[in-house]
């Protein structure tokens, strides 16, 4: 049998261990309960917004096995009946940006499926893979066995964050994914009571890492989304209006939190840009969403003028940065939000 394949630190650290199971169909391990949250004072209550708030639906987009180019086998056995345990790992490989490319992803892909080919055999360890950017990645197919958490493989399924937890934090994007994921997968890859808790619990590793198991709770308790698929169906419709989805691809692509929602905005101007529309919160006293001043960032506004507001100073500074008419207004069919969606298909901004 294969021996269990670690990874350490500088420090000696076992940050992550794969590990084929014992037996092909040996007994299921003692099962895993996840921690009660702790309990919180109800909130108190506040007045309803003056415009009705949808909750946006969560939305699942995993990236094929053939997107990334799999080259070896799909895991050793095909298992039958739904998981009972979902376990968070970490990779230990190369950290990439949030702004990273497919290809990048694609590429370090290959490596990890390198890795478990090498080891054991069998191919890539972990089910789903979910980089910095929040795009998500099949790795070995639900209904195939991989080596992700020795002894429970067969009973159990695995999320794995690309790059290292000990040393960095995972982004909002990821941990948006997870939460989608997990909650999608019930009743479908798993049983709707199945655990979801890190490696660390069940092993004698860091993994995922310090910083990810903090945020394990978030993904039990979110709802999520993920990005389109690179490259396959399911991207923005190119419409040139500015609403709840686009947005909710733009908060995944830079790393905010992820709702659909523009918080804050200057009624001023709502008449005068008919392009946006639903998810944007008009009000009289703006203070400014994390969305729009992490766009204002990334176009390449000045620190002072980045308020986290839209209005014409940000609308021309973004038609500039596509390369569209500057006008400063965002009209019906504008063509700045139908480059900007053509940029989120795309995997970017």
């Amino acid at each position: 049998m294969a021996e269990a394949y670690e990874i350490k630190g500088e420090d000696g650290t076992v940050l992550e261990v794969l590990a084929p199971d014992d037996e092909p169909q040996g007994e299921a391990a003692e099962p895993y309960t996840a921690p009660e949250p702790a309990e919180t004072p109800e909130p108190a209550e506040t007045p309803e917004p003056a415009e009705p708030y949808v909750e946006p639906t969560a939305t699942v987009s995993i990236a094929s096995r053939a997107s990334w180019g799999a080259r070896y086998p799909d895991g050793d056995l095909t298992l039958t009946g739904p998981a009972v345990e979902v376990w968070v790992h970490h990779s230990v490989t190369a950290q990439l940006s949030p702004d990273a490319s497919v290809a990048a992803e694609a590429e370090q892909m290959r490596a990890l499926e390198s890795v478990g080919q090498t080891r054991f055999g069998t191919g890539i360890s972990y089910n789903v893979v979910i980089f910095p950017s929040g795009r998500a990645y099949q790795g070995v197919s639900w209904n195939r066995r991989g080596t992700h958490t020795g002894g429970r493989n067969s009973t159990s399924r695995s999320i794995c964050f690309a790059g290292n937890y000990e040393a960095n934090s995972p982004t909002a994007a990821q941990i948006s994914t997870a939460a989608a994921i997990y909650r999608y997968g019930k009743d479908r890859w798993w049983t709707q009571g199945a655990p979801l808790g890190g490696h660390r619990d069940v092993s004698q590793t860091a993994c995922p890492g310090r910083n990810l198991y903090a945020r394990l709770d978030d993904i039990r308790a979110g709802e999520g989304s993920t990005p389109p698929s690179p490259g396959e169906p399911g991207g923005l419709i190119v419409d040139g209006f500015w609403g709840s989805s686009t947005t909710r691809r733009l908060q995944q692509e830079l790393g905010t939190p992820v709702d659909g929602v523009v918080s804050s905005q200057s009624v001023a101007w709502r008449d005068v840009n008919p392009g946006l529309t639903t998810g944007w919160r008009w009000v009289s006293d703006a203070q400014g969403s994390r969305v729009i001043a992490a766009l204002q960032r990334k176009i390449g506004m000045a620190s002072g003028d980045r308020d986290g507001k839209i209005g014409p100073q940000t609308i021309r500074a973004l038609q500039r940065y596509l390369g569209t008419r500057v006008d400063g207004v965002i009209s019906r069919d504008s063509s700045a939000v139908m480059a900007l969606q053509r940029r989120l298909n795309q995997g970017r901004v």
